[in-house]
């Protein structure tokens, strides 16, 4: 597998490279001579580079036309950290990788599918097909479908996304862990649905959304946040401040009464990190205000001038103790 990521590497830097100026690196043409099937997926990447120019200005950019014509292509604008920008703004590298790797969904019948992650440590960005914008924080998947037959768009989303929904008058239904389902309508809203969280979260800042879970159904209103609850299977609405939910978008950790354990829960995703609390540690501790960091370091720093705690750092691996 790492081998595949090293030769992605290598073509996508030949993608970059101007026209006039493009030449096989040695690596890479080693690696075409190798096998047939190498030259095709070659060659794959540069017919999807080629056709994805086409649609990066938003202005021009058709749905109805991109699932006609560009049905494998999925189009990034950003990824946050540790990715090559193309002049464009367009993530070059992802826009390649992603659309090779879900083409064979996408050649299978009448559904279509593209998906996308972002690891512990990064965030992304996506622009779905239908011109739907979804920005993944860490730790964060979304599997998106359209069936042209049904005319249904579909969602499998675990993690936390800030949604910019496309308005259609087809359906667009998220679907979570625990069963909750997230009507959406013309709706830019923030989600925060990961795995091992005991509630899910909704923020809605214009539009309109609708939580559903069996007999429970909640249709909120711009600037109403609310909360499904995995073991009461309960919805309901929360008071707070909107922008907070979403703060993450700048990179700000806002924390109204946050206990220790859940701020490292934050720090794991968002730095890609272990974090090992002292026995007891964890919810003895709790905090108010914001924070925004460049590094973990940083933050630790923070925290500790703010609470009675040391911490020591070990490659990705962090223990806190009380002083």
């Amino acid at each position: 597998m790492e081998e595949h990521k090293h030769i992605k590497d290598y073509i996508v830097d030949y993608l970059l490279e101007d026209e006039d100026e493009k030449r096989l690196d040695p690596v890479l043409a080693e690696w075409l001579a190798e096998d047939e099937s190498h030259r095709k997926e070659f060659d794959l990447y540069k017919k999807i580079w080629k056709e994805s120019h086409r649609y990066i200005e938003p202005e021009i950019f058709d749905p109805d036309l991109a699932w006609e014509e560009v049905r494998q292509k999925v189009y990034l604008r950003k990824s946050w950290k540790n990715i090559l920008y193309a002049a464009s703004g367009v993530a070059a590298s992802l826009l390649v990788v992603l659309a090779l790797s879900f083409m064979g969904a996408f050649q299978k019948g009448s559904e279509v599918l593209v998906s996308m992650s972002a690891d512990y440590g990064n965030r992304s960005e996506i622009m779905l097909p239908d011109g739907s914008l979804v920005k993944l924080n860490a730790g964060s998947e979304v599997v998106y479908s359209y069936d042209p037959k049904k005319k249904t768009r579909e969602v499998d989303f675990q993690g936390e996304g800030f949604f910019d929904v496309s308005k259609s008058k087809e359906p667009f239904v998220i679907k979570v862990a625990g069963g909750l389902n997230v009507k959406v309508w013309g709706t830019s809203f923030n989600l925060q649905a990961y795995a091992d969280d005991p509630v899910i979260q909704a923020s809605l800042v214009e539009g309109c959304i609708e939580l559903e879970k069996g007999n429970e159904m909640l249709r909120m209103k711009p600037g109403e946040i609310a909360v499904f609850d995995k073991e009461t299977n309960k919805i309901k609405q929360i008071e707070g401040v909107l922008s907070h939910s979403y703060g993450w978008l700048d990179n700000k950790l806002y924390m109204e009464d946050m206990s220790l354990s859940v701020v490292c829960k934050y720090l794991e995703r968002w730095y890609d990190v272990e974090i090992t609390l002292q026995p007891g540690l964890g919810e003895k501790i709790r905090y108010n205000g914001v924070i925004q960091e460049e590094t973990v370091t940083d933050v630790m720093d923070a925290l500790s001038r703010l609470s009675n705690i040391s911490y020591h750092v070990k490659g990705k691996h962090i223990s806190i103790t009380s002083k």
